[in-house]
């Protein structure tokens, strides 16, 4: 019986969901003293990592038996996703601390942003469904649903006053980073490159 690397693509790839890829890398901004990223760096808002424009491409995730043979060896945490990538993926040499968006899935989202001061969505926003503010006397204002620009910035007609908390509920396209590579029995046969597994953790961990 020969082993077909294509065949083994093509098995992968007939239960692999559209993701979009972001390359990251380590930022120059982090302090030679204390090893931390500067807080209010422009580039990388104080996570130590830049990321590159988004790649689409594919991958598939890992049957629920499998994820819970991974957890009971205590190598995945609560949230954590197993991620199969062929070896024709785009996404086959993506590495520790990349990104991933499942373009195939919507999580709602709730956040707090302060009017004037942090009006950017940093996530993968695909509706909003409702804003709104407590007024001085203490009841609630509901604004519009603004446009959002390609930066996440929120376009709005009529804003919240300024420096006002403002709530920001929604739905986006669940977003993680890679956590780790997992061990694999045979990762080359006679020289053929073979699908990688890798650890995705929610993004919501590294920090927005």
């Amino acid at each position: 019986m020969q082993f077909s690397p294509d065949r083994f693509n093509k098995l992968i790839n007939g239960r692999a969901q559209s993701m979009e890829w972001r390359k990251g890398y380590a930022c120059p901004c982090v302090s030679r003293s204390s090893g931390a990223a500067a807080p209010n760096c422009p580039h990388c808002h104080g996570k130590g990592t830049l990321w590159d424009d988004a790649i689409p491409g594919l991958a598939a995730l890992t049957e629920r038996d499998t994820l819970r043979q991974w957890k009971d060896f205590g190598m995945l945490g609560s949230g954590d996703v197993v991620m199969i990538i062929s070896s024709d993926s785009v996404l086959y040499d993506i590495g520790q601390n990349d990104r991933v968006i499942m373009k195939n899935r919507t999580v709602p989202f709730s956040l707090n942003l302060v009017s004037g001061v942090r009006d950017t969505l940093r996530l993968p926003v695909v509706s909003l469904d409702r804003i709104f503010w407590f007024l001085e006397d203490g009841s609630l204002s509901d604004g519009e649903i603004p446009d959002i620009t390609p930066d996440g910035v929120m376009d709005f007609r009529y804003p919240p006053p300024p420096d006002t908390t403002y709530s920001v509920t929604g739905r986006q396209n669940p977003e993680y980073f890679v956590w780790t590579s997992l061990p694999a029995d045979r990762p080359h046969h006679q020289g053929a490159r073979l699908p990688r597994r890798v650890v995705l953790r929610k993004w919501d961990l590294y920090g927005r």
